[in-house]
């Protein structure tokens, strides 16, 4: 049997508002020790995800002005917890990406579940390499 996204994701993501200030992502970002940010809507839905270098575009603004919407990078590639993991390699070496955002697979919903990450892709790949 293939195996799929659920075994790997991380379970759960940090996330914002679009209208949380870069001054509130940075700080989240921070205390968290990670390098990125969801952005989501009223609904949970993902709009877009800031990375610590989507932050150096507020460089020179005002911090507490600017919000993430500003400065998010449109994010349209999610997966969901039963999508193959042969797919969700193919889908990040294909956008050159290092993330996936794995939302719910429940019909009409696009809840954030997690993400896929390609570090831990390449852990399991090792770990593979050493049974």
């Amino acid at each position: 049997m293939e195996e799929r996204v659920m075994r790997l994701m991380r379970k759960g993501a940090l996330s914002c508002s679009e209208d949380t200030s870069v001054r509130e992502v940075a700080q989240i970002m921070l205390v968290n020790s990670t390098h990125y940010c969801v952005v989501i809507n009223q609904s949970h839905e993902v709009l877009g995800i800031i990375s610590a270098r989507s932050i150096l575009k507020a460089f020179g603004k005002d911090l507490r002005q600017a919000k993430a919407k500003d400065i998010l990078v449109p994010y349209t590639f999610t997966i969901t917890p039963s999508t193959p993991l042969r797919e969700a390699i193919q889908l990040m070496d294909k956008r050159k990406i290092e993330h996936l955002i794995v939302v719910s697979d429940r019909p009409g919903s696009k809840a954030i579940l997690g993400l896929l990450h390609v570090e831990d892709i390449v852990d399991r790949m090792a770990q593979d390499e050493e049974r």
